[in-house]
């Protein structure tokens, strides 16, 4: 297991070690030397010539820790203070220490003409500039420094981050450094994994830089990247006695005359993960679509108004067979109107089995999400970036800006899990930690992909595999199959109803 930080809980780690006797000089010089060890060891620096660029924070306190840890194995090594002296404690001491050691040491600001040579003479280049806490734009006078590092011909080693790249919410400035590789310090830090972040960092290497093990629960990585290993350890092989009652009844609240479609690729992800009973309950015009497709599905005919959208005159027969079923999805393809909003309450307030809503189902709560509250059993959401701007009435780009802090406030309000569906999706759960999953593709980017992943995490959740760990399930295998799809078909031909045969292939390989 992986784990990740955000930046303010990575702050606390760093506070909580320094207060348990490990202080913030000791991580530094831990986070330097380990830095520095990783360097020797990924390329000969024998001979090699070296430049160092430090801010002045403290990832230039890291810094110089590296520059003191080369300087006795390297042919020549320079430091470029790219934006004049430390201004902090550690790092200034960090510097001192450095100096006597006779390291020369130049200021880019006094030096251009020189520092251009170094830079330009280099095999390998420390990026230690900004660090953890930098956001928005490189400032003007540093632009022309930028441009030649990421113009020189040499390895350019990036200490926790590259330069220029916000770690909190993996946005990028012009010029930001492009690393070849990133040695992150403790943890990777959760703003990394996005786009266009992840573009930047190159190799990504994790290094310890001597953390007490134990700092208590506010010191605990809040962050986990799935991988595969975490997913299999979810999915058991099925016993050989086991019946179809044995994995649960899923309730598939989907399509409209209009988004037949939706249904159907709903219903196909949840067979498709093995749930056990599914109940279609679309209009009466999309079921004969969806039955010649999977004639294993059960169905429940909905009446509709003028429009084709499912009636609320429907909820008293919805209510019934909901109590029947351990899971429902709500929301494919089910258009938005002020009675499905209605209809979505009643089914919260009813639903004691874990509730999946996606698409319009998260539209329709737009306006009247305090609904939420009253739901009686588990909620899951699956929204892309869109749709959660809607729901919480801001902006796309602040939500990308800030989508740590918002989603943690709202699922710890609203008690809900969100799939935060983007190039990178991120699920998160009311009691604090995020799953972030990397695989999937641009193939992606079509109608359809997330009928079929709300489908997949409403199967899993109709199994009683707990809603969390259906969800990351979900989006791990969703993606992956997504992966093994578009070397099949190309990223430009595949479907998403393509990746069913992937899914299974999936299955097939680990035995399930």
């Amino acid at each position: 297991m992986k784990e990740i930080v955000t930046v303010d809980r990575m702050y606390k780690i760093e506070e909580a070690s320094d207060e348990a006797g490990m202080s913030y000089l000791r991580l530094m010089e831990n986070a330097g030397s380990a830095a520095a060890a990783f360097i020797r060891k990924r390329v000969d620096v024998r001979g090699r010539n070296c430049v160092i660029v430090a801010g002045k924070g403290n990832n230039g306190g890291d810094a110089f820790v590296v520059a003191r840890k080369l300087l006795e194995h390297v042919g020549n090594l320079s430091v470029i203070l790219a934006d004049g002296l430390p201004n902090t404690g550690q790092s200034k001491e960090m510097l001192n220490r450095l100096l006597q050691l006779g390291a020369e040491v130049l200021p880019f600001g006094t030096d251009q003409k020189l520092a251009a040579q170094k830079l330009a003479e280099a095999d390998l280049i420390i990026d230690g500039i900004f660090g953890t806490g930098f956001r928005g734009e490189i400032p003007q006078d540093l632009q022309q420094l930028f441009v030649q590092i990421n113009h020189a011909v040499a390895a350019i080693f990036c200490l926790d981050v590259p330069s220029g790249v916000s770690a909190r919410n993996g946005l990028a400035a012009k010029n930001a450094i492009q690393g070849d590789f990133t040695i992150a310090f403790h943890c990777i830090k959760a703003g990394m994994l996005y786009d266009p972040a992840r573009k930047y960092l190159g190799e990504t290497h994790v290094v310890s830089i001597g953390v007490p093990d134990d700092l208590g629960e506010e010191a605990l990585a809040d962050g986990i990247l799935v991988e595969e290993e975490e997913v299999f350890s979810v999915l058991k092989k099925r016993p050989a006695d086991s019946h179809k009652g044995y994995y649960g009844h899923l309730l598939n609240l989907c399509g409209s005359t209009r988004l037949p479609g939706a249904a159907v690729l709903s219903a196909m992800g949840a067979a498709r993960v093995g749930v056990g009973l599914l109940t279609a309950a679309s209009p009466a015009a999309v079921l004969p679509s969806l039955i010649s497709r999977l004639p294993e599905a059960m169905t429940l005919p909905l009446q509709t108004d003028d429009d084709g959208l499912i009636s609320l005159e429907n909820s008293a027969e919805i209510e019934k067979v909901l109590k029947k079923t351990s899971a429902c999805l709500i929301g494919c393809g089910i258009g938005r109107k002020d009675e499905l909003s209605d209809l979505l309450e009643k089914i919260l307030c009813c639903a004691s089995c874990p509730v999946v809503i996606d698409a319009d189902g998260i539209n329709n709560l737009s306006g009247r999400i305090e609904m939420l509250h009253q739901a009686k059993g588990p909620v899951v959401l699956t929204p892309h970036m869109g749709e959660m701007a809607r729901l919480l009435a801001i902006s796309t780009d602040e939500l990308r800006e800030n989508r740590m802090e918002i989603l943690k406030r709202f699922v710890k309000e609203f008690g809900v899990i969100v799939v935060l569906k983007d190039s990178v999706t991120t699920i998160f759960e009311p009691g604090g930690t995020f799953f972030v999953n990397q695989t999937g593709n641009a193939g992606l980017a079509k109608g359809g992909s997330g009928d079929l992943l709300a489908g997949m995490i409403a199967g899993f959740c109709a199994q009683s595999i707990p809603p969390i760990k259906s969800a990351v399930c979900a989006v791990y295998l969703h993606g992956r199959a997504a992966d093994l799809c578009a070397v099949r078909q190309s990223q430009y031909s595949m479907l998403p109803s393509d990746l069913l045969e992937d899914l299974a292939e999936i299955f097939v390989k680990h035995g399930l």
